[in-house]
């Protein structure tokens, strides 16, 4: 298995991790699910004993103050513990005591059944004692691994909550008639300790995972990336990937097309990677250029995928600002060629690649459709680099189309055919005479589609373009990749408007990625949004920029960016990783030590 590949691969099993997530109601119905949960869940914990109306009553007692006084609780700890924490709002905190009370009922309703047989109501009060136990746990492996705030606040925060619902058992005992032993009331201050070791020894035992990778605790990687998905924070994540960054140099292109005297399109291809997710690092930077140059220079701007994969995300908006400052600043193009070839397209079982020179720089295109098109190896643009130097170009310009989805990707098999496509299209290509051209551009950015449909805020992009009794047109979508066969049917829709050849690229941001929960992650185009409609919009815009063509003349810029921040390929791998070695870590740590700690707490029991 490639590189590549394996990197591909690592970071799908991540996206499933994140795919788990679930989305909590609105605080209105965290409460009162809440309630619903007391009453009921209480009703049935204490009515048993006494199934009169006086028992009744005592239910509905024990279960309105146990459901005020964690309601209670969650306002201080948000106000007090938890006022600066950018994680815990106070529908997260009413959450997790919803939970914290569907544990403790389910111990209560266990001590429920096993006093109805056995007559005791001391069983009762020994469940509630475990049930207590259970949920300071829970919250403070909650509270430690989640929050912000320092470790006192985290764990006044995980102990108010059970420590106020106390006083129900109290009540509920006294109108029973049951007085509770000191043995009894000495058990729940002495099982706090126990309980806050148990859960240190949880954490560290989690945290030797990212330590060992990183450098880094675990849970200090979770909470940055958890800040990122729940409240869109960047600088936690940023500065995590900053701790282990590499610096590389990152490599752009530009090709601008002029006519009537002003510069009307442009398209920037560089080797950085559009990732790795959301709004962190560069997975809006393809957006963040075109908006930059569109401004500046007022034209149409097209920023359609490179070769390179993951292993050149940018790791933050400081990297993102020196790209885009090096790439504004080489804007000023001089040398104008008023001529191009046609464009030749060559395939070779699933692969395509397609050459047309503009002047004396040529541009590929390269895809796999309608097989997977993901991130290509390095290599094949080496060997072309190589083999146009010897033709005499002064420069290439690489587009991975990265515009199919279905099966995994593998690279393996794509690299030999994607060569030969390269190699065979430029071949032909150079054989053809340039001639004189014409441009028609056109744009988009449809707002029936969003981030969570797979559309980036970049839109559509066309540009057609005329050599002879030849138009082709260059699609670029904003979006990360499309589902398989919606390339073709643009490119057939296309063909009704009198469109002999062309491409349809994807930017590949990842702005789209990590605000949906599905197996991916995000939707590639076509999988949330009707192909019907995409294509009327391409099609609509190839017209018009058809119908609008007037001839033109190309110029091409090369540069590099030195120094730039990157995440790095075997980061990316073991960050990909990280969250399947920590959650077996997790599962090995919680066995043995809940084994323990619950002998241990049922032997504190007997002996109290």
């Amino acid at each position: 298995m490639s590189s590549a590949k394996n990197l591909e691969y690592s970071i799908d099993r991540a996206v499933k991790h994140y795919s788990s997530l679930f989305v909590l109601p609105s605080h209105r119905k965290v409460a009162l699910l809440t309630f619903l949960l007391c009453i009921i869940g209480g009703t049935l914990a204490v009515f048993p004993f006494t199934t009169s109306t006086s028992g009744m009553i005592l239910a509905l007692q024990f279960s309105l103050l146990f459901f005020s006084f964690s309601s209670i609780s969650d306002v201080i700890i948000r106000q007090v513990f938890m006022k600066s924490d950018p994680i815990f709002n106070t529908r997260r905190c009413a959450a997790l005591s919803a939970f914290s009370i569907l544990l403790w009922f389910g111990f209560l309703l266990i001590g429920s059944l096993l006093a109805f047989f056995t007559g005791s109501w001391g069983l009762w009060i020994d469940l509630f004692s475990i049930g207590f136990v259970a949920v300071c746990i829970l919250r403070l492996v909650v509270f430690s691994s989640t929050s912000f705030a320092s470790y006192g606040k985290a764990l006044g925060a995980a102990l108010l909550q059970p420590i106020l619902c106390l006083p129900p058992l109290f009540w509920t005992s006294y109108y029973m008639n049951y007085r509770l032993t000191y043995a009894e009331v000495a058990y729940f201050p002495l099982s706090i300790p126990i309980a806050i070791l148990t859960v240190f020894v949880f954490i560290q035992s989690v945290d030797k995972v990212g330590m060992e990778a990183f450098q880094t605790p675990t849970v200090k990687i979770l909470k940055a990336f958890l800040a990122n998905w729940m409240e869109d924070l960047v600088a936690p994540v940023e500065n995590l990937f900053e701790s282990f960054g590499k610096r590389r140099t990152i490599d752009f292109s530009l090709l601008a097309f002029k006519a009537e005297n002003k510069i009307k399109s442009l398209t920037v291809v560089s080797s950085f990677h559009p990732g790795p997710f959301k709004n962190v690092g560069s997975s809006l930077l393809p957006f963040m250029l075109q908006r930059s140059l569109e401004k500046k220079l007022n034209c149409v701007v097209a920023v359609p995928h490179g070769l390179y994969g993951h292993e050149f995300d940018l790791f933050s908006q400081n990297e993102n600002q020196k790209v885009l400052t090096s790439v504004l600043e080489s804007t000023e193009f001089t040398q104008f060629s008023p001529k191009a070839t046609r464009l030749v397209r060559t395939q070779k079982g699933v692969a395509s690649g397609s050459c047309q020179i503009f002047g004396d720089c040529a541009v590929f295109t390269l895809t796999l459709a309608p097989e997977t098109t993901e991130d290509f190896p390095q290599e094949i643009g080496d060997m072309i680099l190589k083999k146009a130097s010897q033709l005499g170009l002064k420069h290439v310009i690489i587009i991975n189309a990265h515009n199919s989805i279905n099966d995994p990707f593998d690279t393996d098999k794509a690299v030999d055919p994607l060569k030969e496509v390269a190699l065979e299209a430029m071949h032909r290509t150079s054989k053809f005479r340039p001639s004189p051209f014409k441009i028609g551009i056109s744009k988009a950015l449809p707002k029936e589609f969003s981030l969570e449909d797979g559309m980036g805020p970049g839109g559509i992009s066309v540009l057609t373009i005329k050599v002879g009794n030849q138009t082709c047109a260059y699609i670029t979508i904003d979006g990360n990749n499309m589902v398989s066969g919606l390339r073709e049917k643009i490119l057939g829709a296309l063909k009704e408007v009198g469109v002999d050849e062309g491409e349809v690229l994807t930017t590949d941001t990842h702005a789209v990625n990590a605000v949906v929960l599905t197996d991916r992650g995000y939707h590639p185009l076509g999988e949330a949004i009707s192909h019907e409609k995409l294509t009327d919009y391409i099609k609509c815009l190839t017209m018009k920029a058809i119908d609008n063509m007037m001839p033109a003349s190309v110029a091409w810029f090369a540069g590099q960016v030195p120094d730039v921040g990157v995440i790095g390929e075997s980061q990316i791998r073991e960050l990909s990783n990280l969250a399947d070695k920590a959650l077996q870590q997790a599962k090995k740590s919680a066995v043995l030590l809940l084994t323990a700690v619950s002998l241990l707490f049922v032997g504190l029991l007997i002996l109290l």
